[in-house]
């Protein structure tokens, strides 16, 4: 199965259903995304991992297995190819809440402390719950047979937790060296996530995040929304530094961080938080494409910046070299050389791009648009419009409503 196929099945399964799905190769070297790395905070993981390494080796194909750990967390697992041995797992979820009486539960059979429960509880608060297993699988054999036409119907078999060849308690281990893990682990992702912000690279930059997406953290408040809506304020702060990295203008930055502050405060479930948190670092890679300076000269990185901020002034290529008090032939030839084009197309290209923006997003009359861009002739910006974008900005705008 091909990477984009397994980040195509990762996106729709985490969008629509907020379910973990993994693909592995025989021998199945690390299997710990499996589960979100939930064991790795567990004593004796090692043993733990190896129950599922051994339910992985030993699948039948066109079997849906379904398997529950002795913390009731369900995992669907099934071999898609006869003669490989390479593995799909769906999960972990839930088929009940973790209420009280679920707690309980696990109190006793693991003979956990108040403090480990309090543990244990807060990372399962962080897991889906599907109570239809059924359905789930559905979804999973279509899914399948589109990519691997199955030429025969599945079947399904269940394994409870005393699959288990040991009856090994699941303890998490202490506090202070899980948070010690988690936290190393977090910024050690940290700098190459902003390193690829900074050059743009959205493909880079969403891998990582995911990857950080999938930690499992124990809540700082009890309150699952807030909590996440917290957790991608901080996120935004830090993306904030890539796109600084990567020589974007701090007011562009800025602006841009306040308006994901907005929809962050404005979203109302996890869901779209967690979509949210994809769009944040799209636009931050977008802004570091189209702002960043990073290969420019001073003068023109100066100047560059000057004409995005002064857009309805003075732009003309003897008014741009006053200011940088430098002379107009110097000025034309070093920006054209840095920019493959004259100072009076860019200035053009950058007013019609921002009428743009406006076309679209606000009911601003076409006239006050062009004055807006510092295009006081209107006949002129319309003729400029037409041979840019091939329309006028009547009819761009029209063909957006339609």
């Amino acid at each position: 199965m091909d990477a984009a196929l397994i980040r195509f099945l990762q996106r729709f399964l985490r969008d629509a259903l907020a379910l973990n799905f993994n693909y592995f190769t025989w021998p199945f070297s690390d299997i710990s995304s499996a589960d979100l790395g939930l064991r790795k905070g567990l004593k004796d993981s090692e043993l733990l991992y190896g129950t599922i390494h051994s339910i992985m080796e030993n699948l039948e194909t066109h079997t849906f297995t379904e398997y529950c750990d002795r913390y009731l967390l369900h995992y669907i697992l099934f071999r898609p190819y006869e003669d490989k041995k390479d593995v799909t797992i769906i999960g972990p979820f839930l088929k009940t809440a973790a209420d009280q009486e679920y707690m309980d539960h696990l109190i006793q059979i693991h003979h956990l402390n108040h403090n480990e429960a309090e543990t244990v509880g807060d990372l399962l608060n962080q897991i889906p719950v599907f109570d239809n297993n059924m359905r789930l699988i559905s979804i999973l054999y279509d899914l399948i047979d589109y990519i691997v036409p199955l030429e025969s119907d599945f079947d399904f078999k269940e394994l409870a937790p005393d699959i288990e060849t040991v009856d090994i308690p699941y303890v998490p281990v202490d506090d202070y060296m899980l948070n010690v893990k988690a936290t190393e682990k977090r910024y050690a992702l940290e700098k190459p996530l902003l390193t690829a912000v900074s050059k743009g690279n959205v493909a880079e930059a969403l891998e990582l995040s995911r990857q950080f997406m999938s930690m499992i953290y124990a809540p700082r408040i009890n309150d699952p929304l807030h909590d996440k809506k917290n957790g991608l304020i901080s996120t935004n702060t830090l993306l904030r530094l890539g796109a600084e990295m990567g020589h974007v203008h701090p007011i562009f930055v800025h602006k841009l961080s306040g308006k994901h502050v907005k929809l962050i405060n404005q979203t109302s479930s996890i869901t779209q938080l967690n979509k949210l948190h994809e769009k944040i670092i799209r636009n931050y890679c977008l802004l570091v494409q189209n702002k960043s300076r990073m290969k420019y000269s001073k003068l023109i990185k100066d100047a560059l910046n000057y004409i995005d901020f002064n857009l309805s002034g003075t732009l003309t290529l003897s008014a741009l070299a006053d200011y940088f008090h430098v002379s107009a032939p110097y000025f034309s030839r070093v920006f054209k050389k840095e920019l493959n084009m004259t100072v009076t197309d860019y200035v053009t290209s950058q007013r019609i791009h921002e009428s743009l923006r406006l076309l679209s997003s606000t009911n601003m009359q076409i006239q006050e648009i062009a004055a807006y861009v510092g295009m006081i002739d209107f006949n002129y910006y319309t003729r400029t419009f037409r041979k840019c974008i091939g329309c006028t900005p009547r009819e761009y705008r029209k063909n957006l409503r339609k």
